[in-house]
């Protein structure tokens, strides 16, 4: 799984893409087969006017070509980050699960114990 980090205008920027890369890997480990690729963009929308204006945007490319977008905004970069994190994980999880469900993400499988019409008929 491959996490590049771009953090633009924020001072300690170093800083920022190590917690950011170690929060995305340890939200997705779980996901490591599942996922391509994440990307992740950090950002002062103010710049020095301050406020609740730090973004963290990331982007998942799942396996199968799918996405999964969540930005947040505050006004502390890291606490940003922490919530982004935990909201990815969350998402990418359920898209996962998803994709176990239907069958490598394409289209839905009936079910056979919901559906008894489409059940072999007994011999």
């Amino acid at each position: 799984m491959e996490v590049e980090v771009q953090a633009r205008g924020l001072s300690a920027a170093p800083f920022l893409r190590q917690h950011a890369r170690q929060r995305m890997k340890s939200a997705l480990g779980r996901f490591r087969y599942s996922v391509h690729a994440v990307s992740v963009r950090l950002g002062d929308i103010n710049g020095p006017r301050g406020g609740a204006d730090k973004l963290c945007r990331i982007v998942v490319r799942l396996k199968n070509s799918s996405l999964v977008v969540i930005e947040e905004l505050g006004d502390d970069i890291f606490q940003v980050i922490d919530k982004v994190a935990d909201r990815v994980h969350q998402s990418v999880s359920r898209q996962v699960g998803r994709i176990k469900r239907n069958g490598r993400g394409g289209p839905g499988r009936p079910n056979l114990l919901d559906s008894p019409e489409l059940l072999p008929e007994a011999v």
